[in-house]
């Protein structure tokens, strides 16, 4: 099986514009332009949460404490 090439694209690509209009063909785009976006938002969201179960623990969203003081490493019981 073979892949259309350049001037196949271009003649598939004339016949949906004739046979839909511009206008239907902009608002096809712009549907599958926001569903690939809300696609790669839930594989990112996806891939976190998989991340998060291997590691054990969730990842915090930053190394300040809540009062702004900074974390201080633990101690070493070899001392």
């Amino acid at each position: 099986m073979s892949f259309p090439g350049l001037y196949e694209l271009i003649v598939i690509g004339i016949v949906v514009l004739l046979l839909f209009g511009g206008g239907k063909v902009k608002e096809f785009m712009r549907a599958f332009g926001e569903g690939l976006r809300e696609f790669r938002s839930a594989a990112t969201e996806a891939t976190t949460t998989i991340r998060e179960a291997v590691d054990g623990d969730p990842a915090p969203p930053s190394t300040a404490k809540a009062d702004g003081e900074a974390k201080e490493p633990p101690e070493s019981p070899v001392g």
